[in-house]
């Protein structure tokens, strides 16, 4: 099948609605003495989006709440999917991924005419409105973190209005806050040599991540690396029990795009995943680019059936010319620790390879668990 062929089915398969189903919702149980591998259980089933009305938009309730609580499946909620099945064998993370809803084209163009909303609580210029994950300082001595920028009689470092239109679409950005759990999630650009030793560490601690992938890398394009070397670590992570995410083709500020563009933007990641890795799942989970964000674009996100992962912890560990030296990246990701992290880090970073088995001791060492992201209440 020609890349044309596979790209016209592509956008004829996003003509279709997916029929509604329900999923067996699992929930981890306590963690074990030596922590660290989440086990499941079942529960009762969620809640089906479908049988929550007439489906109309309705701009989210931005009035001030006095306390916010973590998400949970809500019958009003636009979130494109519910929590996903997941359980562990044999120390491997094992998931029962629901095929991504599909949209018809045509009516994801009508989002053009509507405002790009910005959060109230921005504090970027006009031009970019970019997440900022706030701070967070764990303090080892007392076990405890203190949020620096949480708003009076909360744990949040984003104002009501923010938290009520990332529910709203089930967008991400901390999970279970009742409980001490962080997610790991990766950024794969491109390939500087480091993926290879975060992925035998992630399988020696058995510990499950997320890698969120631009078109270029999952078609294996380096120009240091053969296209079979990026393949194989792809091919790890599908094997190994961690999850794919889409990072968008050519990793744009994807609030300037019309919807179209952007709805180009994730097919050529899904159809360049689908072309070298047929038995792979679709790809249900998105990252906005440098965190260029707002409320147009998670909307429109879970019109094409995704979850936006936004991030409660980021570092400066992307650039390659100056990365952090050992004892400045290991400081920072336990500075940041905090119940639900969603610790975002590039899997460029040389540090982070180098870091990451001393660090996963460390929070588990703090009475922490590592879970999968889909593990997120929607």
């Amino acid at each position: 099948m020609t890349k044309t062929i596979r790209r016209t089915a592509l956008l004829c398969a996003l003509a279709l609605s997916l029929s509604s189903c329900h999923f067996r919702v699992l929930k981890p149980d306590a963690p074990a003495e030596n922590a660290g591998v989440g086990r499941a259980s079942e529960t009762e089933a969620a809640p089906d989006p479908s049988e929550s009305g007439s489906g109309e938009e309705q701009p989210p309730d931005t009035a001030e709440k006095p306390v916010y609580t973590a998400p949970v499946e809500d019958p009003d909620s636009e979130a494109p999917f519910g929590r996903i099945n997941w359980t562990v064998l044999n120390g491997k993370y094992v998931y029962e991924m629901p095929a991504r809803i599909k949209r018809d084209l045509s009516a994801l163009n009508a989002l053009d005419a509507l405002p790009h909303v910005r959060f109230e609580d921005s504090v970027q210029p006009p031009a970019k409105d970019q997440w900022y994950p706030g701070r967070v300082i764990y303090h080892e001595d007392t076990h405890e973190p203190e949020y620096v920028w949480a708003w009076p009689g909360t744990t949040a470092d984003r104002k009501q209005s923010t938290l009520d239109t990332l529910l709203k679409y089930g967008a991400i950005y901390r999970g279970d806050e009742s409980k001490r759990v962080i997610y790991l999630t990766f950024d794969c650009g491109y390939e500087y040599g480091a993926t290879e030793k975060i992925l035998d560490t992630l399988k020696e601690k058995q510990a499950p991540a997320t890698f969120f992938l631009t078109g270029p890398y999952a078609r294996g394009e380096s120009h240091d690396y053969e296209q079979s070397y990026i393949h194989g670590l792809i091919r790890r992570m599908l094997d190994e029990g961690h999850i794919l995410g889409n990072h968008t083709e050519t990793h744009p500020d994807m609030t300037t795009k019309s919807a179209a563009e952007a709805a180009e933007e994730m097919i050529r990641v899904e159809e360049a995943v689908k072309e070298y890795f047929p038995d792979a799942p679709d790809l249900l989970f998105f990252r906005p680019p440098e965190g260029d964000v707002d409320e147009w674009l998670i909307r429109l996100e879970a019109k094409l059936g995704y979850r936006t992962v936004l991030w409660s912890f980021a570092y400066n560990d992307f650039n390659m010319e100056a990365q952090p030296t050992y004892e400045e990246g290991l400081e920072a990701v336990k500075r940041g620790l905090h119940p639900g992290c969603v610790y975002l880090l590039h899997a460029e970073s040389a540090t982070n390879a180098a870091i990451l088995a001393e660090f996963i001791d460390w929070v588990r060492s703090q009475a922490y668990d590592i879970m999968p992201l889909c593990d997120i209440r929607a």
